[in-house]
């Protein structure tokens, strides 16, 4: 989780020129929420996972593997990044 904090505050500075970020946590059923919101100038998500650097791609990654789910919205105006966590891991089957 912290690797996927680190991975989006790190493109807020060098992509967005954003002048605030907002952190919010909540709970959702089973789930922990962390929704990390910039007002930067935003991105196009296709072009970004797939012409992009390997940022975006290494949350995804690393997200799957802790059982998480990631997914961005983005426009000219701000772009958010939410974390989906599920409360109780699940058995490891291996």
């Amino acid at each position: 989780m912290l690797r996927i904090l680190q991975e989006a505050f790190t493109n807020i500075i060098k992509h967005t020129k954003a002048t605030e970020v907002t952190l919010m946590t909540s709970q959702v059923e089973d789930f922990v929420l962390v929704k990390i919101t910039d007002n930067g100038s935003g991105f196009e998500l296709n072009e970004a996972l797939h012409n992009g650097g390997r940022g975006l791609a290494s949350q995804l990654h690393r997200a799957q593997a802790i059982g998480a789910e990631v997914s961005w919205l983005s426009d000219p105006t701000q772009t958010s990044v939410m974390l989906k966590l599920p409360i109780k891991q699940k058995a490891f089957a291996g």
